[in-house]
């Protein structure tokens, strides 16, 4: 690897370190709804939740596990682009390696951003 590309090879940590802090907060905010409904709207743990989960639960649901595999997605992309930084081979070009890399990092943020939202609209609405 030539002196010039180590600050991609750095730059490459730091949106990882991103990604996983979307992927811990994404898994973490797909246990909000049952526990919204659990503890704040006084639900029982006998009966079930099912008629509370509104249409905005199941989109911020699927918008979040979006985002969560998104980053792993991302993350395998980043592995290999490394060891591509690295002259190592791969079966992926470099060049493909950093386009997919960029467009699971840009999709993986809307997801979360999009998940957010619905979470925070049934939060809202509830």
């Amino acid at each position: 690897m030539a002196e010039s590309e180590k600050w991609e090879v750095a730059t490459n940590d730091h949106y990882l370190r991103i990604v996983s802090a979307v992927v811990s907060l994404a898994t973490g905010a797909l246990a909000l709804p049952i526990l919204f409904i659990r503890e704040f709207l006084g639900v029982p743990a006998g009966k079930p939740i099912k008629p509370f989960l509104t249409c905005s639960v199941w989109l911020a649901w699927t918008c979040l596990t979006f985002a969560i595999l998104l980053g792993l997605g991302y993350s395998w992309f980043s592995i290999k682009w490394v060891k591509a930084a690295f002259d190592q081979p791969t079966f992926i070009s470099r060049r493909w390696l950093e386009f997919w890399a960029d467009a699971f990092f840009v999709l993986m943020g809307a997801a979360f951003v999009a998940g957010i939202a619905a979470m925070f609209r049934f939060l809202v609405n509830t």
